[in-house]
């Protein structure tokens, strides 16, 4: 971390307000009887078995796999220690709970915190974990909205851009469902209605309030990323997935 004054406290997310970003279907619940026995931490416990995972178009960590596992099954035959040599126990308390491409996520099940992790990387911000906790993660994948999504709306399937518009505020007003059609698809139109279509849409392009440049899009959400964990964007995994959804992955 930057300075070594406490950081602040963390908000704790509840599964109302996840879901009403992500929809019911976009947050997985672990039975409690499903929990790994290494997954001690009482906080950890009752946030998997209550609240539940995020997994949706437009979270930062998702496509979890259940049951849970641990990072050590996840790196098998190899061992986490051979990756991360300065893990606690080697690792052994480590259990994944979602990922962003390369990147786990793994929750110390004794602590509650949970890192984030990418290959021969530091796996520590300021050394220690990057979120204290599993609200902390839901907390940075929270600041993700509208405006960051549309800078990787290229990489999303037609599923996900539909999804996109469903749930996140202020994204269909970004891209707008006209952007979907095929211009070619004007070309088998007669040129009376194709005209009055591109009209259409060159009117509502011009309608469409002016964007914050990129430079302030990602400098206020490195902010807010920073205002959850101090130092965060610091680290090279955060400072990865900044990069990724501003110049593509």
């Amino acid at each position: 971390m930057t300075s070594a004054a406490p950081p602040p406290p963390i908000v704790p997310v509840t599964r109302a307000e996840l879901e009403a970003v992500y929809g019911a279907d976009g947050l997985r619940r672990v039975p409690v009887e499903e929990l790994p026995a290494c997954i001690t931490d009482p906080g950890a416990r009752t946030y998997l078995s209550e609240i539940g995972l995020i997994d949706a178009p437009s979270a930062i960590s998702r496509f979890i796999q259940l049951p849970l596992h641990t990072l050590a099954e996840g790196c098998a035959p190899q061992s986490p220690a051979e990756y991360w040599p300065t893990l606690p126990k080697d690792g052994a308390d480590l259990v994944e709970v979602g990922c962003f491409g390369p990147i786990t996520f793994a929750l110390d099940g004794s602590t509650g915190e949970v890192y984030a992790l990418f290959v021969h990387e530091p796996p520590t911000v300021g050394g220690r974990p990057a979120h204290r906790s599993l609200h902390s993660l839901a907390r940075c994948q929270l600041a993700f909205g509208a405006r960051e999504m549309l800078h990787v709306v290229g990489l999303l399937n037609q599923e996900d851009i539909d999804w996109c518009r469903e749930h996140l505020a202020g994204f269909a007003e970004l891209f707008p469902a006209y952007l979907d059609e095929d211009p070619d698809e004007d070309e088998e139109l007669d040129d009376e209605l194709a005209e009055k279509l591109a009209a259409e849409r060159a009117a509502a392009e011009e309608a469409r309030a002016p964007r914050p440049s990129d430079d302030e899009i990602f400098a206020d959400l490195a902010a807010k990323l920073n205002a959850v964990e101090p130092g965060l964007t610091e680290g090279p995994v955060w400072a990865g997935i900044l990069e990724d959804f501003r110049y593509g992955y």
